[in-house]
């Protein structure tokens, strides 16, 4: 997804874990985790172009990566922050969350993620456009509403959980449209008995109501468009 969106989900996990010992950093430092795996960019000024594409959403987008890196993180943040209540482990819990539900996000993006790595294994549910508004907004706005809350207050921690229910149920819906989309594309298919080995079918940009398919039949590429209006 794009760094706002990951920027905002890292900052309402740090949130969620952290939040009520520590208020505003957990945001913070939940919001930096968010965006660290997306610091594999920088090979691109290393590497050719092709080269640095099969390496982004690689190793830094790993469930290895989360768990190796977290205790070290998690220990730099305690170091700086020794005046808080919060244990070298709290720190790390929220690092590895933060870290961890990046590449979890990006999974059903349409680029996907090695989130298993070294395996080559790339997993995309392509469900989602790597920009969509829909998911993105409603979080910006729970989370403005959060900032200005005690961090004690129980309006702070609805707020929180709502936003986080709220994407998470938008996340899973999409899985449900992809399926009926790709349900449509095969129906149509099959009406103008067109037989294909292969189809790939995912979300136009920043939108899920128009759904794309490229389809591999068995001499040509085929391109379709559904959408749900």
């Amino acid at each position: 997804m794009d760094s706002l969106t990951q920027i905002v989900l890292g900052a309402v996990v740090g949130e969620a874990v952290l939040g009520k010992k520590v208020g505003n950093k957990a945001m913070l430092y939940g919001a930096i985790a968010g965006t660290i795996p997306d610091l594999d960019v920088i090979t691109r000024y290393f590497l050719d172009t092709v080269t640095a594409t099969e390496w982004h959403r690689g190793f830094s987008h790993s469930i290895f990566f989360s768990v190796l890196f977290a205790p070290v993180f998690g220990w730099l943040v305690w170091k700086i922050n020794r005046k808080e209540s919060a244990t070298w482990r709290e720190w790390s819990w929220l690092m590895f969350w933060g870290l961890f539900t990046h590449p979890l996000l990006d999974a059903f993006t349409t680029w996907g993620t090695q989130l298993f790595w070294p395996f080559k294994t790339r997993l995309a549910f392509q469900s989602i456009f790597v920009i969509d508004p829909l998911y993105t907004v409603p979080f910006i706005i729970f989370l403005i509403m959060a900032i200005f809350k005690k961090r004690t207050s129980v309006k702070r921690q609805k707020y929180v959980h709502l936003g986080l229910t709220i994407s998470t149920a938008y996340l899973l819906f999409t899985l449900v449209l992809k399926g009926v989309a790709f349900q449509r594309f095969e129906n149509a298919l099959m009406e103008q008995g067109i037989v294909y080995s292969d189809m790939n079918t995912r979300p136009a940009p920043l939108n899920t109501v128009l759904w794309m398919a490229n389809i591999d039949t068995e001499d040509a590429y085929l391109m379709g468009d559904y959408s749900f209006f």
